[in-house]
């Protein structure tokens, strides 16, 4: 099977080293070092759909855009489509203190945005559950901080303890990789969560 030609648009270079290992059996991945647009709605689906359509237009090739969101069951939106953000202004201590006395579960969501010249944008969505940690590791990651104190329930283990082979078993942005590639497969198993055109 011939690969699919893709571009990620990202100014992450570990982002898009992460998805590159996860699409190189389906597809051969470049990247765009660009900006996403900022766009009224607020959600990582909505961001990821409406970026895919504007780049795969401006640049009139097929785009993948991934948005990415941490939620806490206490604060069904935060931290939301912001997790860095939030990181920098409260940190571990201001976080956790957040969660004295609150559900400490939580839920990293994926959104993938893919979208050819010219088509409707597709939505993959794919998440890892798990529970937000008393204290962070020691094990630093500048990349991920919040993988210092995120427990996955698929392994009871904070992430940034894990390999990154077992990583990519049980991520968020793994799940939503496998569906996509399910669907550039050609797969009748795979679960488009959202398919419209954002823009007339």
């Amino acid at each position: 099977m011939q690969k699919k030609k893709l571009s990620l648009v990202t100014t992450n270079l570990e982002k898009y080293n992460e998805i590159k290992v996860l699409m190189q059996d389906v597809a051969d991945l470049d990247r765009i070092d660009d900006n996403k647009v900022e766009l009224k709605e607020d959600s990582i689906e909505q961001t990821a759909l409406g970026n895919a359509q504007f780049f795969a237009n401006k640049y009139k090739t097929t785009i993948i855009i991934d948005d990415s969101g941490l939620f806490f069951e206490a604060y069904p939106k935060f931290p939301g489509p912001h997790p860095k953000l939030m990181y920098q202004l409260l940190g571990y201590k201001g976080l956790s203190k957040l969660l004295e006395g609150e559900s400490r579960k939580a839920v990293f969501r994926c959104a993938l945005g893919y979208c050819e010249p010219g088509k409707k944008p597709q939505l993959f969505v794919g998440e890892m559950a798990g529970t937000i940690a008393d204290k962070p590791s020691d094990k630093r990651n500048e990349y991920m901080p919040y993988e210092r104190i995120f427990i996955a329930d698929a392994c009871k283990k904070l992430v940034c303890e894990m390999s990154r082979e077992d990583k990519n078993k049980i991520s968020h942005r793994a799940m939503a990789v496998k569906k996509l590639k399910e669907f550039l497969l050609g797969f009748k198993t795979y679960t488009i969560i959202c398919v419209y055109l954002l823009y007339n």
